[in-house]
């Protein structure tokens, strides 16, 4: 083979080239310590490399976001920690002031010490670091605690990524703190009237020792129903029996009203048993603990953990006329306010409140009642429209409802026009010819002293026609639901929270009524929604819930009927399809119900979109639009439109150019369909235009919510003290038959809440404070708070609340533990993964030097021999 210069010298400079080209490619692999430099070079080490370079990025992200979560986690377990010293602090204030050693001087010095430390737990649930509030849920700029305790915050985690697609949280949100839920906790409800054994309050009525030392001893539940309910005499075998009347909620959910029946020889323990039993115990299943406390007041505690429906109300009754053994006119199952009407009928309270109550339209005559020996009280307790009890310079207008005239008494016809309780207690000394100063006032009843030991008297309220009137507001005992919402200033609250009967959880504007209500079906129910709304007009309406169309309905005339336009409207149910807007009993939502009541209580009832007036002019509009008579079309058009909103006022006009269409001849069978359709929708959507207009012109001035514990709030908007009253209770309030007992409640002359799953930190720490500047060592229902819990109750209540604490100081070291874990694993893993990225794109240094040696010595070989190579010639031949 013939070799040439041109060859030896392509292959020279390929050898040369391609040397050059390792060398430099070692070197830069010398230099960066990677074996390639480009994805060109290697494309399977390029993808390894690539991947794992993902890796630890996502790990070093991993362990930045947990180490930073770590920190805040930190942050908030260092102010968990101070939480449960103040809470400590804070239980050894109110152990202190529980000693009855303490002069009022005091309590309210303790008070302070405690409002101080309520103080400083505010602050520590607003510490922020470096500006971002730790308890705040995901609102991290937002201040979550006001200094009234109101939680501004939300429920949300933050999270942070510790691996790929892996999240772990990292805070405690201040809705779970302050506003939390304990599973393992009990609802204990009880009531708040102390109850005294009447045989030893007043023994010289009650037993044969004339002379016998009256006593103040706390009913037991060994004593009997006669030492509950009390006697005329001291003969025992000739009492009738007493009625009980039981209302709430069962564990489950239910509600009911039931009577139970009790000889007065059974034991106190007999009536608790039937409690029970009412509650669903059985021989073989106890649901609910029944037990009277040392004070006299009967407690019931759900057994199941977790659950906060339970709700009890009672109250007794005796016809101290009926025949031995026989309930006589005490058992008024139809209509409990029927007692009022009945003689001789003294009424037993278990539970006592401030709520303001309503009328009751029954005959309410007062009557003389005997205590012991010339004591007399005159029954029912008379009160004031707030429920306050009274002084002698209250006016008398002021307690009877507005119809009553004058009071018929003895001989005596007492106007109550300008007159005062003193003016009347002086008038029946007079009639009754008892002497200045023996007709006395305590706690709201009138008591007095007849040393005869003869006084009786019945006062009889009449209107103006010297018929029968209303009487006084009902008494507080036996008013369990019809109650008026709290108010202060422009707020009105109820003190019932709306919870789900499937999840014990509070109930929210999408809520379902009947997810919330004690029966199975709403269909039939109705609400009855006494009201002064914002511009101070008394109003009476009902919520008619049914199964094809919920409505309201309400005399705006007072004519006493509900047919006029605009009296009787439905409630639409927000699905946005004009051909289906009827609310069906079992669909309506808390906000449907909300909505009412704003348009209700800012007098902004919606009106028909399209009344029977408007209607025939849509008619008439259509009948000259076929008959092409412009003018005639334009004023019926116009008619049609009058007094309703733009929106409706549109929605009226569609109506009428597709009525055109479809009654027009020419029209051709499909038009007429399409035409059908888009008319039908169109007064739909007239309709609940008008009705939509009405609830966001309510909202305007009147808003309705559901707080975060499910009570109802209502705000005036237009005022800084709303003239706003409000009362809503169903109409089988009065129903004690054991059918159609009432469905919802959302203010109530309920049992008091004394234990509960869920906590309220910073207003149950302001009940506490409040127990102890009253005084209250334990529940009282004299007292001016009688539903306050009492400095005993609240011990409890706290050690829940520092327990609830501790749950979750617990879980946010357990969620820093696993933040740590995962911070050191990312670091480990980052470790790993960078040895394996190594191995796949990192170079051995000496390797490659060995190597770079290598080709530098074949590089200079190479050299060499070319250099030889290019010196020969065929002279070298010759």
């Amino acid at each position: 083979m013939r070799i040439t210069n041109s060859l030896l010298f392509n292959t020279s400079i390929r050898n040369y080239r391609n040397a050059t080209e390792r060398m430099y490619s070692v070197n830069q692999q010398i230099d960066t310590k990677l074996k390639i430099q480009n994805s060109y070079e290697n494309t399977s080490v390029y993808i390894d490399a690539m991947r794992l370079n993902n890796e630890i990025e996502t790990l070093q992200q991993s362990s930045d976001s947990s180490s930073k979560a770590k920190t805040f986690a930190d942050n908030t377990d260092t102010a968990l920690t101070s939480f449960s010293e103040k809470l400590d602090q804070f239980k050894s204030k109110l152990i202190q002031a529980s000693t009855s050693s303490n002069s009022p001087t005091s309590l309210q010095a303790l008070a302070n010490d405690m409002q101080g430390i309520r103080d400083d737990l505010v602050n520590l649930a607003n510490t922020s670091i470096n500006g971002q509030f730790l308890f705040s849920g995901s609102a991290l700029s937002q201040k979550p605690v006001n200094s009234d305790g109101t939680y501004n915050g939300n429920a949300e985690s933050l999270t942070a990524m510790v691996g790929s697609g892996v999240e772990l949280p990292y805070n405690i949100s201040g809705q779970s703190l302050f506003l939390g839920k304990d599973t393992d906790y009990n609802r204990i409800v009880s009531t708040n009237v102390t109850m005294y054994n009447q045989s030893k309050l007043n023994p010289s009525i009650m037993t044969a020792d004339q002379n016998a030392t009256s006593s103040k001893v706390f009913l037991k539940d060994t004593d009997t129903i006669r030492d509950l309910v009390g006697d005329k005499n001291n003969v025992s075998t000739d009492d009738p029996k007493a009625v009980f009347y039981l209302s709430g909620k069962k564990s489950d959910g239910k509600t009911f009203s039931t009577t139970i029946e009790m000889d007065t020889s059974s034991k106190v323990s007999d009536l608790l048993q039937s409690i029970g039993n009412a509650y669903g115990n059985t021989a073989t299943n106890k649901l609910v603990d029944v037990s009277m406390n040392a004070r006299g007041q009967i407690e019931v505690k759900d057994l199941k953990s977790g659950n906060q429906l339970l709700e009890m109300n009672i109250f007794g009754a005796v016809d101290r006329s009926a025949l031995p053994g026989t309930t006589g006119n005490a058992k008024q199952i139809m209509n409990v306010d029927n007692l009022l009407t009945k003689p001789n009928i003294d009424i037993i309270a278990f539970n006592k409140s401030n709520y303001e109550t309503t009328a009751s339209n029954s005959d309410l005559t007062m009557r003389s009642v005997g205590l012991s020996s010339g004591t007399f009280a005159i029954d029912f307790p008379l009160q004031n429209v707030s429920n306050s009890n009274m002084t002698s310079t209250t006016l008398l207008s002021g307690i009877f409802p507005s119809d009553v005239d004058h009071l018929d008494f003895g001989a005596t016809s007492f106007s109550i026009a300008g007159k005062t309780v003193q003016d009347l207690m002086t008038a029946i000394e007079t009639e009754y010819g008892l002497g200045a100063g023996n007709v006395t006032l305590s706690g709201g009843r009138m008591y007095v002293n007849d040393p005869t030991n003869t006084f009786s008297a019945s006062l009889q309220p009449k209107n103006v026609n010297n018929a029968i009137a209303h009487g006084e507001a009902l008494p507080d005992a036996m008013n369990y639901s019809r109650r008026g919402f709290e108010k202060d200033g422009n707020t009105l609250t109820g003190n019932v929270s709306q919870v789900v009967k499937s999840t014990s959880d509070f109930a929210t504007a999408s809520t379902k009524l009947v997810d919330v209500a004690g029966v199975d079906s709403l269909n039939g129910k109705q609400m009855v929604l006494n009201y002064t709304d914002k511009n101070g007009i008394k109003r009476t309406g009902t919520l008619n819930l049914d199964t094809t169309n919920t409505t309201f309905s309400i005399d705006l005339d007072g004519d006493g009927n509900t047919t006029d336009p605009n009296e009787t409207f439905s409630i639409y149910n927000g699905s946005g399809d004009p051909l289906n807007l009827n609310t069906t009993a079992d669909n309506m939502t808390y906000q449907q119900l909300n909505d009412l009541i704003s348009m209700a209580t800012s007098g902004t009832l919606p009106k028909q979109g399209v009344s029977t007036t408007a209607q025939t002019a849509i008619n008439n509009a259509i009948a000259f639009g076929v008959a092409g008579n412009a003018a005639n079309l334009a004023t019926q058009t116009a008619l049609a439109k009058t007094g309703v909103s733009t929106e409706t006022a549109s929605y009226i006009q569609k109506a009428i150019d597709a009525g055109i269409i479809r009654d027009n001849p020419a029209s051709s069978a499909a038009q007429v369909a399409q035409a059908t359709l888009d008319y039908n929708n169109a007064i739909g959507n007239a309709n609940l235009a008008e009705y939509n207009y009405a609830v966001s012109t309510a909202k305007n001035s009147v808003e309705v919510n559901l707080d975060y514990q499910g009570k109802m709030t209502i705000k005036d908007k237009t005022a800084s003290e709303s003239k706003i009253d409000f009362t809503m209770y169903d109409a089988s309030a009065t129903n004690f038959t054991g059918v159609g007992s009432t469905a919802l409640t959302f203010m109530a002359n309920n049992s008091v809440t004394i234990s509960n799953p869920s906590i309220d930190m910073f207003k149950q720490l302001d009940e506490m404070i409040a127990a102890v500047r009253s005084g209250n060592f334990r529940m009282d229902s004299t007292s001016d708070d009688p539903r306050n819990i009492g400095m005993q109750n609240a011990i409890t209540q706290l050690d829940h609340i520092a327990d609830h604490v501790t749950k979750a100081q617990t879980k946010i070291g357990a969620l820093t533990n696993a933040l740590s874990d995962a911070n050191i694993r990312s670091e480990m893993l980052s470790v790993n993964v960078k040895t394996v990225q190594n191995s796949v794109i990192g170079v051995d240094t000496a390797e490659a030097y060995l190597e770079l040696q290598s080709l530098q010595t074949s590089y200079q070989a190479m050299l060499s021999t070319m250099a030889s190579i290019n010196k020969m010639s065929l002279l070298d031949y010759m």
